[in-house]
């Protein structure tokens, strides 16, 4: 997989080539070496139980534990170098085990959850997580995983009932990240900060818990103080993870979109290109062409935007709304993401799919249509509203009617886009709307 999106790539020198992606490697952070001495002897225990595992399964492909232990260590990796190889394999992994024991495996079911979450495909992840729930419906993790799939599909009423459950039990690792997803969605950010501070603390009293596993729980941190705007929030978690492992991706590419929140341009992109170095991202691609376009180099930035386009043309697991959205903010292929926007609401209709449509359709310029298609999403959003939300969702309904009679058609679809989410916000007290909101309000809608 990496093999055809590095063809595709070089195809775009001047990102790769001479000061791109490859020359564009900051110097390290005082104290890296040390902490990457660590981290890296971490890695190679890791990979080194991999090959283990394989050799064995090699010598006995008919067992069902090594599978599951060969396809967690798999999942492991995948989650922090980005390579959706290893997710593929660890789900193989996990059906192999399952068709050599079809009883007594939970384990498998659980790795073939966790492998299908992380390709997007919620659907299937959904029935794996149900069907080890089902084998102990009494156990808090378990439930929590299903609460978590529940969630990225849209099932609010659901995922509610399900961590409303599990609120005695939220002070405790196994549980603690999910809850605290739960929590912001529901609009509960400093409740859902306390919580991820809490196991963050724990994880640091437990010696046995894996450098990158720490340095994870600063980058959840610090992207949530992102989204809400805390920059020196931000600041300070996403440093302290990079302090643990100086190398990840995801804490890279984070900081280098908190320096372009910051109009730090120069940082924005050598902290992004050393991030691309390690993990092609088209969200990132398309946050280092921003900062380009903002230094006022508009030809590099057009080259980066060119390389998210070949990025997200590569080989994929599944839907990701952060290359799409990246996509529509840089009006590229607009028609093709439209149509992946509307599939996936078929089986995910959640609040930030709902804020992608209305980008989307807002982008295309089909204002009629969009117009129709928006507003029955919107009835149908105010129609499964409850309780004290329904006076305000009526409210919201009355508004866009009046603003549909006073401004017309163009002006009401930029409105009922937003106002669209916001109606989810609501009913479901999620924050997802924000960032529509930035958007739309950078918008020329007057042109």
């Amino acid at each position: 997989m990496r093999r055809l999106l590095l063809t595709a790539l070089l195809a775009v020198p001047v990102v790769l080539g001479a000061g791109g992606l490859a020359a564009r490697r900051p110097a390290p952070a005082p104290g890296a070496p040390a902490a990457l001495v660590a981290v890296g002897r971490e890695r190679r225990i890791r990979d080194d139980d991999i090959a283990f595992y394989r050799r064995r399964i090699a010598g006995d492909p008919t067992g069902a534990i090594d599978l599951v232990k060969l396809g967690a260590l798999l999942l492991q990796r995948a989650r922090a170098t980005g390579d959706e190889s290893d997710l593929v394999a660890a789900e193989a992994s996990a059906r192999r085990s399952l068709a050599n024991r079809a009883v007594r495996n939970d384990a498998a079911w659980q790795l073939l959850a966790g492998a299908l979450l992380g390709q997007h495909r919620f659907v299937e992840a959904r029935e794996a997580a149900e069907r080890l729930v089902a084998l102990d419906p009494d156990d808090t993790p378990r439930r929590a995983v299903l609460g978590e799939i529940e969630l990225e599909l849209g099932h609010y009423p659901e995922a509610d009932a399900l961590f409303a459950r599990l609120a005695p039990r939220r002070y405790t690792p196994a549980l603690a990240p999910r809850y605290a997803r739960w929590l912001e969605l529901r609009g509960h950010a400093g409740e859902a900060r306390r919580l991820l501070e809490w196991a963050r603390d724990a994880a640091w009293r437990d010696e046995a818990t894996p450098v990158d596993q720490r340095a994870w729980y600063e980058l959840r941190l610090g992207e949530l103080a992102l989204r809400f705007g805390a920059l020196d929030e931000a600041r300070r978690r996403l440093d302290a993870g990079l302090a643990l492992v100086p190398d990840d991706w995801h804490l890279l590419a984070a900081r280098s979109r908190l320096a372009l929140a910051q109009r730090d341009y120069r940082t924005a992109v050598e902290l992004g290109d050393s991030s691309l170095a390690r993990h092609l991202d088209p969200a990132t691609l398309a946050a280092v062409g921003d900062a380009r376009r903002a230094d006022g180099d508009t030809a590099q930035a057009e080259q980066y935007y060119r390389a998210m386009e070949a990025a997200t043309r590569g080989p994929g697991g599944g839907f990701h709304r952060a290359w799409y959205l990246a996509l529509l903010d840089h009006d590229r292929r607009v028609p093709e993401v439209l149509a992946a926007v509307t599939k996936d609401l078929e089986t995910r209709r959640d609040a930030y799919g709902y804020d992608l449509l209305a980008w989307a359709l807002y982008k295309s310029g089909r204002i009629p249509e969009a117009r129709r298609a928006a507003f029955r999403e919107l009835i149908e959003t105010l129609e499964a509203g409850r309780g004290a939300a329904r006076d305000q969702q009526r409210m919201l309904l009355l508004a866009a009617g009046w603003l549909y009679r006073k401004l017309g058609s163009k002006y009401f679809l930029a409105y009922l886009a937003f106002e669209l989410v916001s109606a989810l916000a609501i009913a479901l007290g999620t924050i997802g709307i924000f960032s529509l909101y930035q958007r739309l309000s950078t918008s020329q809608l007057d042109t």
